[in-house]
């Protein structure tokens, strides 16, 4: 069976996160909805990225594990908002929307085995879920439409539902659940329906697409484990 997450110590130094919080201090002048800046697959921004100490100090430690960031480059998730859940009725959390992870290219969609996610801001409690039932390329699986932060629209797998609290219901329990995973940081699959319950302050992810499972990942004789 192919883990769900696999937990690791990495963290950035003060250097490169003080490169990160620079890029994105004005994102957090307003509330937005949890969503990933695509923004950052622009080959400019990738070569930033790459020749930035965040780059450099990726790059040494996925070379562990026989990774690097080619698939996809580096990108952020990034959220900030003050709105509350039907599901986990806590104040100030939020449901993330489920849904299976895609690369977008001019051919169209393919699916993103795993992510390495570093967390830079963000509640570290903020929890995890997996429904390893519904996976890449599952008839049950729509297509749903999506407005990024800068407006550029993009089309990705979805689980049927017009709101993410339809959508939970739709699936009914997850199959895992992890709180305390970014501490500071892991590999995770994101090849299977997911989503993530985040508290309302700003947060800031970054991470790595991978075109491997983690159990692939874990078999690199060079890991760390």
């Amino acid at each position: 069976m192919i883990p769900y997450y696999y937990k690791t110590n990495f963290d950035f130094s003060d250097k490169a996160k003080n490169w990160i919080l620079d890029r994105y201090a004005l994102r957090f002048d307003s509330y937005f909805y949890h969503d990933l800046d695509i923004t950052q697959i622009d080959k400019a921004a990738q070569i930033e990225w790459k020749n930035s100490p965040v780059g450099s100090e990726l790059l040494a430690f996925l070379a562990n594990y026989d990774c690097d960031t080619s698939y996809y480059g580096i990108n952020v998730f990034i959220s900030n908002t003050t709105k509350s859940s039907k599901i986990t009725s806590k104040p100030g959390i939020t449901i993330g929307n489920p849904h299976v992870d895609s690369k977008f290219s001019d051919s169209g969609q393919s699916k993103i085995k795993s992510r390495f996610n570093i967390m830079i801001l963000g509640n570290m409690s903020d929890p995890m879920f997996w429904w390893g039932n519904v996976c890449w390329g599952d008839s049950r699986l729509v297509e749903h439409q999506f407005t990024s932060l800068s407006g550029q629209q993009y089309t990705s797998l979805a689980v049927p539902g017009d709101n993410p609290d339809e959508r939970w219901q739709w699936l009914g329990p997850p199959n895992e659940m992890s709180t305390d995973m970014l501490t500071p940081s892991a590999f995770v699959r994101t090849d299977c329906v997911h989503a993530v319950c985040y508290s309302s302050e700003p947060r800031l992810i970054v991470t790595v697409a991978i075109d491997k499972t983690i159990e692939e990942i874990l078999q690199h004789p060079n890991n760390l484990t």
